[in-house]
């Protein structure tokens, strides 16, 4: 008899509980900031990549790394070089919020160039890095083995990438005027072109699309040279036309 009561009880109390809490409720203010949910608020997703950063108007700073035909003096006629003509087409496209950095540098490898990362490229806080090597490596003095070359560009490359807040662009170097040289640097196009795939960073293939052109008669390459190896005025204004489509088409969001 007792435990039977006990239960009545209980389950008095219970519905009473339950009727007041609903009457409590009943009471409470639905605000707007109460209705939402951290978890169902939107929130408007930081640019992350290079190309979203210039797509929204933030400054980006872009760092070409690179041998003679980067370097600054590579026109001994004073002209611009494709890197100035990119850094004038980028300010007309995105006045005043594309700084450009010309981290060429004359008879460089990809060693000497791996030992100038942190001070003439990181110190630069970059958004992307353009690297042209391979001229130097496969015809110059020191002659670089194809595997030392792969190597040292990897070096270059996670050393750069591995912040996670800078992209990285290969660009092959132009073909030169000897048949001979040209089939010397295939193996360093080879490898740079696995790089790129392997890391997953933009590639630009210059000596592809030079050579295609050349060898379709487009234009005599001689008339874009200065000598055997380094492009002339002409040159460096042909790749800054052949840079600013892939940029266009390739790595700039429209």
């Amino acid at each position: 008899m007792m435990l039977k009561t006990l239960i009545f009880i209980l389950a008095f109390v219970l519905i009473f509980i339950i009727i007041i809490g609903e009457k409590n409720f009943e009471k409470i203010e639905i605000t707007e900031k109460t209705a939402l949910l951290p978890e169902t608020e939107e929130q408007q997703a930081e640019p992350v990549t290079f190309s979203e950063k210039l797509a929204a108007g933030d400054q980006v700073t872009i760092v070409f790394l690179g041998d003679y035909v980067t370097s600054a003096d590579s026109l001994p006629d004073g002209n611009p070089n494709h890197v100035a003509l990119l850094a004038n087409w980028f300010d007309d496209k995105y006045p005043d919020q594309v700084k450009v950095v010309n981290a060429g540098m004359n008879a460089n490898t990809v060693s000497h160039m791996k030992d100038r990362v942190a001070s003439d490229v990181l110190n630069q806080a970059p958004d992307l890095v353009v690297i042209s090597a391979g001229l130097n490596d496969a015809l110059g003095n020191w002659k670089i083995p194809v595997e030392e070359y792969k190597k040292n560009y990897q070096l270059i490359v996670d050393e750069i990438t591995i912040s996670g807040d800078t992209e990285v662009l290969i660009r092959t170097p132009n073909p030169t005027t000897s048949i001979k040289e040209n089939i010397k640097m295939l193996s360093y196009m080879r490898a740079s072109r696995e790089l790129a795939a392997e890391k997953s960073v933009h590639f630009f293939d210059f000596y592809q699309v030079m050579s295609d052109e050349v060898h379709a008669k487009e234009f005599s390459q001689s008339s874009v040279m200065q000598n055997a190896l380094y492009p002339n005025t002409k040159g460096q204004a042909y790749l800054f036309d052949k840079f600013k489509v892939y940029f266009t088409m390739e790595l700039i969001d429209q």
